[in-house]
């Protein structure tokens, strides 16, 4: 499971724990490989959230990645999970957006 927390717009490192962050939410691996394309466009902006390693989304990446998710929204037709964590994802960097925030990711 990869565990998405808010961390503040200012954070320029990845804390050492997520103890007293605020969970935004969690991606589990097959969610995370239904929408593996997306992730690789943002990589190609520069933007990198892999599964296996823990990671810190700096405020400015979480809107970079956020714009590739928008413009890239599954096709009608896709497979239900692919929808399911497009979604999911969608909305924790909506969330994170809104609240001008970055955000931790660490795999357990």
């Amino acid at each position: 499971m990869l565990d998405l927390y808010f961390v503040e717009s200012t954070c320029r490192h990845l804390p050492k724990d997520p103890r007293g962050l605020e969970l935004a939410g969690s991606v589990d691996l097959d969610a995370h490989c239904s929408i593996a394309a997306l992730f690789d466009r943002c990589v190609r902006k520069g933007v990198n959230l892999d599964y296996f390693d823990d990671s810190l989304l700096r405020a400015e990446q979480v809107v970079t990645m956020l714009e590739v998710f928008t413009a890239n929204a599954p096709e009608a037709g896709a497979q239900h999970a692919q929808i399911a964590a497009f979604k999911s994802i969608h909305a924790i960097l909506t969330q994170a957006k809104a609240q001008g925030m970055g955000l931790a990711a660490f795999c357990d």
